[in-house]
């Protein structure tokens, strides 16, 4: 008796495996996220979309031979993706348009019927004698459908276009498939499966969106205020400091003159200077590299936090926008390219000054410091520089710099001055506000 029973039970096991297949029909689920839409497919449905490769065989298999062509057509129709049928041989393309009319409707399934015969009737309407339109409303679980039909009798014989379509969000989704010089009616098989199989995630109120879109557009009309603003600040702070410049120059240019003047009449007098300050500074290539990098970056560190912080807030802004996590990997990758730039740069200018410098009249500079000039020589030919023309004096490390300029400056070992490194720095703080005093 239990061997009957167990034999039994084996035998309808089996014959549940053996039935099963093919009671159930294979399926697959085709994910859109960014239009809040899924598809439920015959597993055996070949998808193309952009993003599938030109080398892929599907594409063959679908009949479609310029696949470069074809992307640019999904470009331009706004094709979300390509569905092709194996058994009916049926190639359907699906479509994301949005319009003011879409905007406005939002959502197919909310409008009266009065509304939607309205609607309805401004697709099928038709100047064409040669073109015959035809819609109807196609039931579907989730959300109102029509089926749009299109013939058009031309000399080389008849196209059919038929048209699967709702509107949801305030886009309009549509299946369209056609063809041509067939006398066949088209097989809706597939497009009515794929109809069927779609489900909407979310259904989003108008409302909302409409806040949503009146916000970004608020938004971008101040970003774009600001970036005028700051640009019109800027024109109008170069003008005000170029034209203080021009003074300053003419004023620096004027005093030069007086100096050189009062200089070669001392030096007709026989009049003996008095030395304030001496300094011996061996150069070397360390030197010249360290001085490069501290002009580049620590002098300039205030201008590094706030470029620093202005990328921070740009990078929130982008996280934030429809660009998103995207947007945000570019602005990245060009910082580290920015920062990498800056690296190399001061590396090549590193180069250029140490090559800029003669080794073969000397690598040991000597200054001499007067009541109101220097001289410099050992590393170049004797040289007189007026205070006047000091720019900025700094220090850093075991070294004083003296800038002439943004990027030219003359480097000074603290222990090679012949008296006090401080009393000269008090000397000259005072030396360089009589220069411009007068």
């Amino acid at each position: 008796m239990k061997n009957k029973i167990l034999s039994g039970l084996l035998i309808a096991i089996v014959f549940a495996l053996a039935v099963s297949p093919s009671s159930f029909a294979k399926a697959k689920v085709q994910e859109f996220s960014d239009s809040y839409m899924e598809l439920t497919l015959p597993d055996d449905t070949i998808v193309l979309t952009k993003n599938t490769p030109d080398s892929d065989e599907h594409w063959a298999t679908a009949g479609i031979a310029n696949v470069k062509s074809e992307k640019q057509s999904m470009k331009k129709m706004g094709a979300k993706a390509i569905f092709y049928d194996p058994n009916t041989k049926s190639l359907v393309r699906l479509l994301q348009k949005q319009s003011s009319q879409t905007s406005d409707i939002f959502n197919l399934s909310l409008l009266s019927e009065k509304e939607k015969k309205d609607f309805f009737n401004s697709l099928v309407a038709t100047k064409e004698e040669n073109t015959k339109t035809a819609i109807e409303e196609y039931p579907q679980t989730e959300a109102i459908f029509f089926r749009y039909s299109i013939e058009m009798t031309k000399d080389t014989g008849k196209m059919t276009e038929l048209i699967y379509g709702t509107i949801v969000n305030g886009y309009t989704f549509s299946f369209d498939i056609y063809q041509s010089t067939k006398s066949v009616p088209i097989d809706e098989t597939f497009i009515k499966e794929l109809v069927d199989g779609t489900h909407f995630t979310t259904f989003l109120d108008k409302a909302e969106v409409e806040r949503q879109v009146r916000n970004e557009v608020i938004r971008s009309l101040i970003e774009f205020a600001a970036i005028i603003i700051v640009i019109v600040v800027w024109i109008i702070a170069r003008k005000k400091k170029n034209k203080k410049q021009k003074v300053q120059k003419d004023i620096k240019a004027k005093a030069l003159t007086g100096f050189y003047a009062s200089k070669k009449q001392r030096e007709e007098q026989n009049i003996k200077e008095e030395i304030r300050f001496t300094n011996h500074t061996k150069y070397t290539d360390q030197i010249i590299k360290d001085f490069c990098y501290y002009n580049r970056f620590l002098k300039r560190i205030v201008t590094w936090i706030i470029m620093a912080v202005l990328f921070l807030v740009v990078l929130v802004l982008i996280s934030q926008s429809k660009v998103g996590f995207l947007g945000c990997i570019v602005a990245i990758i060009l910082i580290f390219i920015f920062v990498y730039y800056q690296g190399i740069s001061t590396e090549k200018l590193v180069d250029r000054m140490i090559k800029s410098y003669d080794k073969s009249k000397g690598t040991e500079a000597s200054f001499t410091f007067y009541e109101d000039y220097f001289t410099a020589s050992g590393i170049q030919y004797i040289s007189t520089y007026p205070y006047l023309q000091i720019t900025d004096i700094r220090q850093h490390k075991d070294f004083i710099y003296i800038y002439l300029g943004p990027e030219k400056a003359f480097y000074l070992k603290k222990d090679g001055f012949d008296k006090d490194a401080d009393a000269f720095l008090q000397f000259m703080n005072a030396a360089l506000k009589s220069a411009k005093a007068n």
